[in-house]
């Protein structure tokens, strides 16, 4: 065998080996491209998650804050007023208030 021959056996073993660390180099490089985005479209989904949680808060925050009112309104005297007159009950100015004995009914 000439030197030459001899030299592309040589060359075809050492190419072999830097073609194996290509390819390692490669997938790993695809390896850590697909994670990055499966980590990426994660990120996205829980931040969309995050912004329709808030908008639902702040939604739940204005409706409380709408009962807050209403309940504000119903309970204020001119409504009271209002109600009493539309359940048809009168004024009674015949209080009777117990003394400060302390009186109670027995059981027979």
């Amino acid at each position: 065998m000439t030197p030459y021959i001899k030299s592309k056996k040589f060359n075809r073993k050492h190419n072999h080996g830097i073609f194996i660390l290509n390819a390692v180099f490669c997938i790993l490089i695809f390896s850590l491209l697909f994670f990055y985005l499966i980590q990426v479209n994660n990120l996205v989904g829980c931040s969309y998650e995050i912004r329709k949680s808030s908008e639902y808060f702040n939604g739940l925050k204005e409706k409380n804050e709408d009962l807050k009112m209403e309940m504000t309104q119903l309970r204020s005297p001119i409504n009271l007023d209002e109600i009493v007159q539309s359940l048809g009950m009168v004024e009674n100015n015949n209080i009777i208030y117990l003394g400060e004995e302390k009186t109670v009914a027995l059981n027979k």
